[in-house]
């Protein structure tokens, strides 16, 4: 069965080279979408730096050598801010390869910031739940990885939005596992507050860094990590 799934993947490949995003292979091994934090308290050199490192990561040999090792998969990024306006998305890419993955880190590279205002998390993961549910889509796994340096914003009298609540039930129906990296820069229990409020699902993890020099480097190694194997993931939370 997942010999057939492979080819299938394989094939749509073939047939989508030109537009990944237009004709999405119907079956892929691991469906990833990035959900990052673009909020108020991320200015606009550290945008770029998450940026900047998303692409540094998916040009990563090791990050190439880790999606090959599972097959086919569909990346797509959704920069988060204030759950009251959309989500600014990156479309999904194809990627089974180096070449794949070049042309993915030029999409993230490239993009121009459009988000702010509070830190919904719970809408930026509804968001990129939304981007799972695509109907060109099917996948093995389904993964958000979110990012994000503060709490869920608590703020009176607002237009509906998802709560945190609410896209972690949405994530548990969908079978989808979040895992999350924290810039635990100015709250240091951050850590805690995204494993108990954030992440869900099978071996579901956090990793957590003080610094934004450190922040390429984690990306780079969440990725590893979670895309080979959810069993992977068993591991304590690392200190970076």
């Amino acid at each position: 069965m997942r010999e057939m799934v492979r080819i299938c993947a394989f094939a749509a490949v073939l047939l989508c080279a030109a537009s990944p995003a237009a004709g999405l292979s119907p079956c892929v091994d691991v469906a990833l979408v990035l959900a990052v934090d673009a909020s108020g308290s991320i200015d606009d050199t550290e945008y770029a730096f998450q940026r900047e490192a998303i692409a540094s990561a998916f040009r990563d040999e090791h990050v190439v050598a880790a999606i090959k090792s599972v097959g086919v998969m569909a990346a797509g990024v959704m920069f988060w801010g204030d759950g009251e306006f959309p989500a600014q998305r990156i479309d999904w890419t194809i990627i089974e390869g180096s070449d794949d993955a070049e042309g993915f880190a030029q999409k993230v590279e490239s993009n121009k910031r459009t988000v702010f205002g509070n830190t919904d998390i719970g809408s930026g993961i509804w968001a990129a739940l939304d981007m799972l549910t695509d109907p060109r889509l099917c996948a093995s796994r389904l993964i958000v990885n979110v990012s994000g340096d503060g709490k869920e914003t608590i703020a009176p009298k607002r237009r509906h939005v998802a709560t945190l609540d609410m896209a972690r039930r949405r994530a548990e129906e969908m079978d989808v596992t979040v895992n999350a990296l924290v810039l635990a820069d100015e709250e240091r229990d951050l850590a805690s507050y995204y494993k108990q409020k954030v992440i869900v699902g099978n071996n579901a993890f956090v990793m957590s860094i003080d610094t934004y020099s450190d922040y390429a480097s984690a990306i780079r190694k969440k990725l590893i990590r979670e895309i080979p194997s959810q069993s992977l993931a068993q591991a304590d939370t690392p200190e970076w």
